[in-house]
């Protein structure tokens, strides 16, 4: 079966079908041209009648259908007429319709086309062109039939014919063009796509001198019959087509740039430029590759075209637009110029004007197969013209600035990163030799200090590499204190990386230096807008777009920035310069009033009762605020670095009211994190508050130092941090601080093993607590109380205790004391053997540490209970996760004594599942751990030499943390706000 449309209507089975009257062949070709569509009735009878049928086009349409019906059933046809909900559907395999197999064709022409197969794309192109056979629907003679053949004849015919000119040109054949377009201007003597095509075959034979002639009287026609003017493409067609007859080029191949020595590492980077600009199927014609200075952007692309030269067998068109350099920009009027002669045009046929060079170097580049390489450009518009210029080829575009421009209009962006760690030792030992293996830990050090950037690990190892007697340790040591300025060897300054960077920074604008130089101000590399903002003293959005445009600062997600070190290096050095000392110290000052007033902001959402007094900014700053408890913790844990990183730089400033109230607020990780970092912090609080001649704020920090040295098991150390600190609140006459002191003097009589004493002194301290301060610290009071008498095994009046503290921590709303109290009142079920009462009041304490997320020691200590509890329950298998976890997160916060136990009890559970040799594993890594004086390393000893010989001993409350011992003090301690 064939369906004809293209032409007359006809149905050839065996031999041509009759189909009768002209309304039923109308019909079949009208339905064929829409196959397998409904069409409703009102459009069908708009294609067959002008003005519509004399009676109802339902009723017309059903007379011509059933006709047709016959027509088909007769003839054996498969195709099937049906019709519902006043629609038509002709059920049809396209394939037989001869317009849907033009379609067909086209569509595998352009592939072909697309995938570099010109001869085949012509073969499609042409088999596509065969099947017109006249005008189409040729049967009606409608206004919908003329407006319809007019619109297919312009939007499929000519393209069609284009199509496969364009497709042999490309091979060669502008005869079979010149051949095949008079015929189709004389029907079409108006369109501008023929006219294109007949200019281009015209210089393709060496015909140009007749080109003037035929777009003067093109030109004349359109302005005649159609009140126009030409196109601006047919113009600029016009134009190349006589420039390039008036120029003589000889046969030249430009030769590729210099290849990168020692080029390392970026397959991921090569990867992606195979995948966009593979001639094969090429997926875009330009890539803006744009990052940082000295990130290795040219040597990229350099290398990139090295390795792909056989994909360009013209040649590569490079140019350094000096975009970021010393010297003036390099335009693109000179560029062209450049370009021509490399593709041999004589320096005297070069023509003066931009237009005219744009055109000529178009003409020549249309032909060839040539990769153009625009380095170092400043911006889009600095570009944009060789673009044009250079279209018919892909072209490569580096760039310190993000190429927003480009991008937009269909170029391809890649943002260029450091190197990994790998790849940046790798470059180095290159560039180092066998020296490299000397000393590793200083070679190491060198790899740390340029933080992954191509350019600084050059200048390392050219440094090292003319060094030869130096050791590589005295190298990196003074590199730490002058890289940025290494590297020129006095030959030139330009080779440094501080003249690299400086050529970035005095391309900003005015408002963006500025804020570039304050960023060195702030004492970490990773910030967020608002802290920013308090830098500048305004709003920095639209700043800080341009900076990261500009590749000075990235964006690591909403609000949050970083810059590179040694970028955040030069800035710091640059603020440092620029004289203006009033504006820099007003703005240090803004920085640490808003890290303070957010601190203390989000300290006041975790910790009931317990306030760090306010200290006015110099200036109005937005702090944060916060919705509720995660959103505050949230951003301590994110900000820590900072504050840590701000009370330094405050104490080495002479800020000293910030120095001891951020140590204070800081205080309020010291139990979710590693604390050792903040030993140091209290002690900075504690001498920046003696400076100030505050007594009181400086027994506090001392007083927190303590509390960070319980947790780390440093009992000495502990003790005389109390003892200094009850100095400085009796010489301040503080008597909150004093009630403190007399309850952590109670925490370390326990931690001595004297309970008894123990209970005295939090006796006295609840009672000055009542007196003066809040009902958190009279909750701690009585949890301290209740570990005291578990101690002495009076269990009923620790679980009063126990109780009465959970009832005030619930009172005042203070969940980390809610945990804290069911975590004791599970401990204790424990040590009475009430082993269900304790999995429940267990389970209660880790989900409300887990909601709290503020005290890992304590969350630690409750997946220890619950897996005590567990194991003597006879459940080794349940326990065994909660002592892995307990152990995993005890090692997060260097807390060793906690790891010990954990490994004791998760051997327990290994041995008690029968899986001995991971309980011997496990407790040989606990013994590693113990110090000589500690007595579970005998316990751990004996475990190990008794061996799956003999059943495995219970767990013994002198072992355990579940148990008296005296590492259960470890949370009574107060700290102070």
């Amino acid at each position: 079966m064939e369906l004809r449309i293209l032409g007359q209507v006809r149905l050839l089975m065996q031999e041509q079908v009759d189909l009768g009257a002209t309304k039923v062949r109308g019909l079949l070709g009208y339905l064929s041209y829409r196959a397998n569509e409904p069409v409703h009735v009102d459009r069908i009878a708009e294609a067959l009648w002008d003005g519509g049928p004399r009676r109802s086009p339902g009723k017309a349409l059903h007379t011509y259908a059933s006709r047709l019906r016959r027509v088909l059933r007769d003839a054996g046809c498969p195709a099937d007429l049906r019709n519902a909900h006043r629609s038509y559907r002709l059920v049809i395999d396209p394939s037989t319709v001869d317009y849907h197999r033009f379609l067909g064709r086209m569509r595998e022409g352009h592939r072909a086309r697309g995938g570099g197969d010109q001869e085949a794309a012509a073969e499609h192109f042409a088999a596509a062109l065969a099947l017109w056979d006249g005008s189409p629907l040729a049967d009606l003679d409608t206004d919908w039939a003329r407006r319809n053949r007019e619109t297919m004849t312009s939007l499929e015919l000519i393209p069609a014919h284009c199509a496969l000119f364009d497709t042999r040109m490309s091979l060669g054949d502008h005869d079979v063009v010149l051949d095949g377009l008079p015929p189709l201007m004389s029907d079409h003597p108006a369109d501008e796509r023929l006219a294109i095509r007949w200019i281009r075959a015209l210089a393709a034979a060496d015909r140009a001198e007749e080109v003037p002639v035929f777009f003067r009287e093109f030109a004349g026609r359109l302005l005649a019959d159609l009140a126009t003017r030409p196109s601006a493409e047919l113009v600029e067609t016009a134009r190349e087509a006589t420039t390039r007859r008036l120029v003589a080029v000889a046969p030249c191949r430009p030769a590729p740039p210099r290849d990168t020595p020692d080029f390392t590492g970026r397959a991921a980077l090569l990867a992606e430029l195979d995948a966009l600009l593979d001639p094969t199927g090429r997926v875009v014609d330009v890539v803006a590759l744009d990052g940082p200075p000295g990130i290795g952007k040219t040597a990229l692309v350099r290398h990139w075209a090295h390795l792909r030269l056989p994909w360009f067998p013209d040649g590569v068109l490079y140019v350094d637009m000096a975009g970021y350099a010393e010297t003036p920009l390099v335009m693109a009027h000179a560029v062209m110029a450049v370009f021509l002669a490399e593709l041999g045009v004589s320096p005297t046929r070069i023509p003066d004007a931009t237009g005219e060079r744009a055109a000529l170097l178009r003409a020549l580049l249309s032909s060839r197969s040539v990769l153009v390489v625009l380095d170092n450009a400043r911006d889009s518009d600095h570009v944009r013209p060789l673009l044009e210029a250079t279209s018919p080829c892909p072209a490569l575009i580096t760039s310190r600035q993000r190429l927003s421009g480009i991008t937009y209009r269909g170029g391809v962006p890649l943002s260029i990163p450091a190197l990994p760690p790998d790849e940046a030792t790798a470059l180095l030992t290159k560039r180092i030799g066998p020296r490299s293996l000397g000393d590793e830990a200083a070679f190491a050090t060198l790899v740390e200090l340029c933080r992954g950037l191509p350019l600084a690990l050059r200048i390392v190892g050219e440094h090292v590499a003319m060094r030869p007697m130096a050791p590589i340790g005295d190298l990196a040591a003074e590199l730490a204190e002058r890289l940025l300025d290494a590297g020129s060897h006095g030959d030139t300054h330009t080779t440094t990386l501080r003249c690299a960077f400086s050529v970035s920074y005095r391309a900003l604008r005015p408002a963006e230096q500025r804020l570039f130089r304050l960023l060195g101000l702030h004492p970490g590399t990773r910030f967020s807008v608002h802290a920013v903002r308090a830098l500048a003293g305004g709003e920095v959005d639209a700043l800080l777009d341009a900076l990261v445009g500009a590749h000075l600062v990235t964006q690591e997600g909403a609000g949050r920035y970083s810059i590179h070190d040694l970028l955040h290096v030069y800035a710091t050095d640059t603020v440092h310069a620029d004289g203006a000392a009033a504006d820099r110290e007003r703005a240090t000052h803004r920085l640490f009033d808003w890290y303070l007033r957010s601190a203390q902001h989000a300290r006041s959402h975790l910790v009931n009762n317990q306030h760090v007094p306010v200290l006015t900014p110099v200036e109005p700053v937005e702090e944060m605020t916060f919705a509720g408890n995660d959103e505050a913790l949230r951003w301590f844990v994110t900000e820590r670095p900072n504050l840590v990183a701000c009370t330094y730089r405050a104490a080495q400033l002479g800020y000293h009211e910030h120095v001891w109230r951020l140590a204070a607020c800081l205080s309020v990780l010291s139990r979710r994190e590693d604390p050792r970092d903040l030993v140091e912090i209290h002690e900075l609080g504690h001498r920046s508050a003696r400076l100030v001649g505050n007594t009181a704020a400086a027994g506090g920090c001392l007083n927190n130092k303590g509390v960070i040295y319980v947790q780390l098991g440093d009992e000495e150390n502990a003790c005389r941090c109390f003892e200094q600190a009850y100095e400085a609140f009796t010489e301040a006459g503080d008597e909150r601080g004093l009630a403190v002191f007399t309850h952590n003097n109670g925490s370390m009589r326990l931690a001595l093993g004297q309970p008894v004493e123990a209970i005295e002194w939090f006796t006295r301290s609840l009672a000055m607590h009542s007196r003066v301060s809040g009902e958190r610290h009279i909750a701690n009071s009585h949890r301290g109380l209740g570990d005291a008498y578990r101690m002495l095994d009076r269990f009923a009046e620790a679980r009063s205790h126990y109780r009465q503290s959970y009832y005030i921590s619930q009172k005042i709303t203070d969940p980390a004391g809610e945990a804290t109290s069911l975590s004791r009142l599970a401990k204790l079920a424990v040590d009475e053997n009430r082993l269900d009462e304790a999995v429940s009041y267990g389970e209660a304490a880790l989900d409300m540490f887990d909601r709290v997320q503020l005290d890992e020691n304590g969350t630690a200590t409750a997946l220890y209970v619950l897996a005590t509890a567990h194991l003597r329950l006879g459940a080794p298998e349940v326990a065994i996760p909660l002592a892995r976890e307990a152990v995993r997160r005890h090692q997060e916060i260097r807390n060793i004594s906690g790891q010990i136990d954990g490994l004791l009890l998760l051997g327990r559970a290994q041995a008690a599942a029968g899986d001995d040799t991971e309980a011997a594993s496990t407790w040989a890594t606990a013994e590693l751990l113990t110090s000589p004086s500690d007595p579970r390393g005998e316990v751990l000893r004996e475990l190990l030499d008794a061996g799956a010989a003999r059943p495995v001993p219970a767990p013994r409350a002198e072992d355990t943390v579940g148990g008296t011992g005296p590492r259960d003090t470890r949370k009574s301690v107060e700290d102070v706000g």
